[in-house]
This record gives C-alpha cells, structure tokens and sequence, in this order.
C-alpha cells in the first residue's frame, strides 16, 4: 500500500488518520483467502467501522452527499464476495482522494478541530497489535524515539525490551508483533530465527548511516536477511512507512500468505 500512496493519485490529500485506517482493510482484501483466521477477520472489521465513521462524521459536517455515499460503500465491503472486495476498495479509494482533493481546505480544517476525537474513536473501537521494539545494539535513544512513532502516531500498543533482558522470553509470547531495532549486530540472524519459535511475524529495521558514516554492516546484514525472507525496512522511517510495513506483514501472516 506504501507504494500505492506514492502514486499520483491514489490518497492524495488523504488525511493520515484517515489512511490509518484504510491500511489494514487494504491488506485484508488483498491477501484474504477463503480461511481467514479470527483475529485477521477482527483487525479488518474493526478498521472497517472505524474507516466509515470517519467518513461518516466528515460527510455530515461538511453536508457533503459524495461522502455519505462512500460511507455506505464502505460498510458493504463486509458481505461483497473476496474476489471483487480488492477492486472496490481500490474504486472505492480513488473516488474518496477525488472528493477530499476538491474540498481540501474544509477537510483539513474539520481534523484539526476534531483530531483527539478521531484518535480517541480509533483506539476506542479497533483491534489493536501489540508490538514489541527489541533494543538489539543498545540505542536506547533510537529505540525510545521508534517506539514513540508506533505508539503515537501509529496507534499501536507498544513494548520494549532487550534481548539479555530476564522477561524478555515472555513478551515475546504477549506480542503480536516484533521490530528489532537493528540489523547492525551480527547475531541479529539468530535472533530472527527465534520467532519462528514463537510463530511471530517480526520486521528489522536497518539504519544504513550511524554518526555520519555509512553502516556497511547493517546494509550487508538486512540484504543477508531479506535473501532468507525476514522482511528489513531501510529509511524512511515515517509513520505511514512504519504502519503499513506492519500491517502488510501481519495480515501475510495471518492470512497464510507466502
């Protein structure tokens, strides 16, 4: 979907709560299959309701038809066959960034009135991943600063820890989610290896500068990781970025999807 934003048209103008929310229903559509798990099933029918009533409360506002009707297609995507629920929501998307582009100005006007209302309904109503930022190179500062990102402007439930740390084992398990916050160490090849212990999904992050200097070993570990199929993100590390990386990640998991 990241790649999907950069494109010229699709979410132009779309505000980032707005996309928070379009980000899981995009991957459930795509990756669905005709045994989906519960937990993927809630993630999607949450940030569906979640995404309508947004929409919604823009629409009545802004006494905007074309966003009540968008409304209403979103609420269908639930009982549309899984095969045409991908080509809707991408119609559906399209027609969204059109409306909002034309009434730009009054829909950034109406988030930034209401904005801790919309970030009060998305961590009141949706289901929510619990992730877990592992401090692998000891950069508590770093660390601090990602696990901030996720939490603040991501909306997910965030932990940390390091891998000497004594409980470390068990947050693994509460976990629904693992960033390692390095690919710079070289054990970070054994470390990966242990989620699949705990049939985690997990993602690296690999910083290619430390102080000025290029890290050729972060760089040469995240290429070592993708080759085996551990997904790394490389910079930029924006909200948008982070949250559908995650939710891409997690739906494929969920969903059973090489």
């Amino acid at each position: 979907m990241y790649n999907d934003i950069r494109k010229p048209t699709l979410l132009k103008d779309v505000p980032l709560l707005l996309i928070r929310g379009l980000s899981p229903i995009y991957y459930f559509c795509r990756y669905s299959n005709h045994q989906n798990s519960p937990t993927a099933e809630q993630i999607f029918l949450t940030h569906l309701n979640y995404s309508a009533s947004l929409i919604r409360v823009l629409g009545e506002e802004l006494k905007n038809q074309d966003l009540c009707n968008l409304t209403t297609r979103m609420r269908m995507l639930e009982n549309i066959p899984q095969n045409n629920r991908l080509p809707e929501l991408r119609d559906l998307t399209q027609h969204l960034t059109q409306v909002i582009s034309e009434i730009r100005s009054e829909v950034e006007k109406i988030f930034k009135q209401q904005k801790s209302n919309f970030i009060t309904m998305y961590n009141e109503n949706v289901k929510k991943l619990s992730l877990l930022v592992v401090d692998n190179n000891n950069e508590p500062e770093r660390v601090a600063k990602l696990e901030s990102t996720l939490k603040n402007f991501c909306f997910y439930e965030v932990d940390k820890s390091s891998i000497q740390a004594y409980n470390y084992p068990d947050k693994l398990v509460k976990s629904d989610f693992v960033f390692y916050a390095s690919t710079h160490p070289a054990n970070i090849h054994t470390d990966v290896k242990t989620l699949k212990t705990y049939n985690k999904p997990g993602l690296a992050i690999a910083y290619i500068e430390k102080d000025g200097v290029v890290d050729r070993q972060a760089i040469r570990h995240g290429a070592q990781l993708q080759k085996s199929g551990f997904p790394v993100l490389y910079k930029v590390f924006t909200p948008i970025r982070l949250f559908t990386s995650v939710d891409k990640i997690y739906m494929k998991f969920q969903l059973n999807t090489s």
